[in-house]
């Protein structure tokens, strides 16, 4: 089995240590590492990927969205996330069919050898603090509308750039991605809060606690 894996994390640190991790791996070939999603991409232009481990946090895409692309491109493509959210409605979206197994920055390293050997089986994994917490959210009072359709940890700095009032272009700069994909998140935070305009949507985000006043 020669298997390409690609680690997408904007951590230098954190490249390195999980490609440390993974070259004590038999049967990987080849390691790529990218900061972003748009180098990511350019590795995609050149090589074939077959699992990746993808940090949620990326400067210029969201994870989520990131990981859509690829499974829209490659179906058969393997993933891992590694990420520090643990937020209820962030374990809720990361038990989805399109991602194999979860491991929190938190665990131990030996959590990303187990969700390696676990994925190349076909299996799914989960860490076990993300099965403690999945199993504790249905103590919790969210409405299925807050765990389905909650808005991505992106989706969420645009949401509080329009609630300071920032214009397109501004949150563009802020956040360092084209207006075009600024543009999508706000459609997107629209139709996640049923929401008719920016005044209307900033009240409903309020209202369902995904903002405070004062802002910050």
């Amino acid at each position: 089995m020669n298997l390409n894996v690609a680690i997408v994390d904007d951590h230098p640190l954190v490249l390195e240590g999980l490609k440390s991790l993974l070259l004590q791996t038999e049967g990987i070939e080849h390691i790529y590492t990218a900061q972003t999603g748009s180098q990511l991409g350019s590795l995609l232009a050149l090589h074939s990927i077959h699992l990746y481990i993808i940090d949620l946090d990326l400067p210029d895409i969201d994870g989520f969205e990131l990981i859509h692309r690829i499974k829209q491109k490659s179906p058969e493509a393997r993933i891992i996330v590694s990420t520090m959210h643990e937020e209820i409605w962030i374990v809720n979206k990361l038990k989805h069919p399109d991602i194999d197994a979860v491991v929190f920055k938190s665990s131990a390293g030996e959590y990303i050898q187990k969700a390696l050997q676990t994925v190349l089986k076909g299996k799914k994994y989960y860490c076990p603090q993300f099965q403690k917490l999945y199993k504790e959210k249905d103590k919790i009072g969210h409405t299925p509308d807050t765990l389905d359709s909650a808005p991505t940890i992106r989706e969420l700095d645009v949401l509080k750039a329009i609630a300071k009032g920032m214009s397109t272009h501004e949150i563009s700069e802020c956040l360092f991605i084209s207006e075009n994909t600024v543009e999508w998140h706000r459609k997107n935070l629209m139709v996640k809060f049923g929401a008719k305009n920016a005044t209307d949507l900033v009240i409903k985000a309020l209202s369902k606690g995904y903002l405070s006043i004062p802002l910050k």
